[in-house]
């Protein structure tokens, strides 16, 4: 069962399929159900403008989640910059900076919780050739006076890294993974390393992984395991914060935090630790007992597998796939699959894209059948989409670039509500698109279905 290959291999394509695009205010990168079901929070660009006098302007929007009515929106450009500013990034990504609330992540309840933005990863850059450890790992902003903070992460790592810039090895903090309900989250702080040959010469660099818990109501990290490993790759959490998933670079391991216990899952040692450009997350099932991948169920305390009936079939397996959602009765999946699409500048001088919209299948992990979500008709919607579902498993929710906002019931696949292009002040925040001529010439030179 290899996992590092499955979830590295996914971050990489998710990488490079979400790398492209101009952001616009309406654009939608993130969807959650809130913990109780009753709301989404949606995260997208950061807007130029003051929420308070603009009822649809803002990166983050919070819905009624049975109507699909707007209840507030909020997050401006200027609070990431706050938290954020220009010289802190996430780490393996082709992109330097915070521009977005791509990373949003609720604690508690809505009026009274929280959204943070904690990236997959953290540096601070002091120079071209050298990334430091930050000492914060991301930022909040309560529901009541949206005022921006950091997630303060004292420097809980005695040694300091000692590498030569120019090898591209650095101090950095990632992944950093919340656990679904947004209660903890599990923290790898990667010290760089100088490795002694013969008469104590310097012959190479590796990392020194240390891995911290935090619970994110306080803000305080409640435990700590030094060195789980030489470089993470993939990185889970349990809703309850006492359970860990580690893919390194020795080993696939599960770590019980309160008795050390470890599970092996796969071994591979002396690996060669290369950053990625994301790092990806483990699924736990929602009692923490078992872990999820796209071809496998995996008993975490026997150590037996149940390998998935859809995932037997080529024929049903997407090839590309951007996004991925267990339900919490782990019943069903739900994966987005990208399509392909031409970039063209229009007359306004703006990029514009042309294809088919990205597809969002259901997959049923006991019988194997696949029920697929109509995103949208128009060619020049339902792009580049993100996917949750609801805490009791009964409803999902799809988000695009462009502001296109569905929920669906995923017993049946209907259609439940339907937002879109939010974000704009004019029509009361929803706007009608214009179909482009060129869709149909587009959709002639579409290639054919990969999955």
């Amino acid at each position: 069962m290899n996992f590092s290959k499955l979830f590295t291999t996914a971050a990489v394509a998710l990488a490079l399929y979400s790398s492209c695009g101009i952001a616009a205010e309406s654009d939608i990168y993130s969807v959650h159900f809130s913990e109780d079901g009753k709301y989404l929070i949606t995260g997208g660009a950061g807007g130029f403008t003051l929420a308070d006098s603009e009822q649809h302007s803002g990166g983050i929007k919070i819905w009624n989640s049975k109507t699909g009515a707007l209840v507030e929106a909020f997050g401006q450009r200027s609070d990431l910059d706050e938290i954020f500013g220009d010289q802190y990034g996430r780490v393996g990504s082709r992109r330097w900076g915070i521009s977005n609330f791509k990373d949003v992540v609720i604690t508690g309840s809505y009026p009274a919780g929280k959204v943070l933005v904690l990236p997959s990863s953290l540096g601070r850059m002091v120079n071209n050739d050298h990334v430091q450890m930050p000492e914060f790992i991301g930022g909040y902003l309560d529901f009541s006076d949206k005022q921006a903070a950091r997630i303060e992460l004292e420097q809980l790592t005695k040694e300091k890294g000692n590498c030569d810039p120019k090898t591209g090895f650095h101090d950095y903090v990632g992944p950093i993974v919340p656990s679904d309900n947004g209660k903890f989250a599990a923290i790898v702080v990667n010290t760089c390393l100088a490795t002694a040959g013969a008469d104590d010469q310097q012959v190479g660099f590796q990392y020194r992984s240390d891995l911290h818990i935090m619970d994110l109501a306080k803000f305080k990290v409640i435990r700590s395991v030094e060195r789980v490993d030489a470089g993470v790759y993939a990185l889970g959490i349990t809703n309850s914060g006492n359970r860990v998933a580690i893919v390194g670079r020795d080993r696939f391991a599960v770590l019980d935090t309160d008795s050390g216990k470890r599970h092996i899952v796969e071994r591979y040692q002396d690996g060669e630790f290369i950053i990625p450009r994301q790092f990806s997350t483990l699924q736990f099932s929602k009692d923490g007992g078992k872990l999820i991948s796209l071809r496998n169920i995996y008993d975490i305390e026997t150590g037996t597998e149940k390998t998935l009936k859809w995932a037997d079939s080529d024929a049903k397996k997407p090839r590309r796939i951007s996004s991925v959602k267990v339900s919490p009765d782990l019943s069903y999946f739900a994966i987005v699959v990208p399509k392909r699409s031409m970039i063209m500048f229009g007359e306004d001088g703006l990029p514009h894209s042309y294809g088919k919209a990205d597809k969002v299948l259901l997959l049923d992990t006991e019988t194997g059948e696949r029920k697929e979500l109509e995103v949208t008709k128009s060619m020049t919607e339902g792009k580049r989409c993100v996917t949750d579902i609801s805490p009791d498993s009964k409803r999902v929710a799809v988000g695009c670039k462009g502001g296109l906002l569905r929920v669906y019931d995923s017993s049946t696949g209907k259609l439940i509500w339907n937002k879109h292009n939010m974000g704009e002040k004019s029509d009361n925040g929803l706007m009608q698109v214009n179909i482009q001529p060129m869709d149909t010439l587009f959709s002639l030179l579409e290639p054919s279905a990969v999955y």
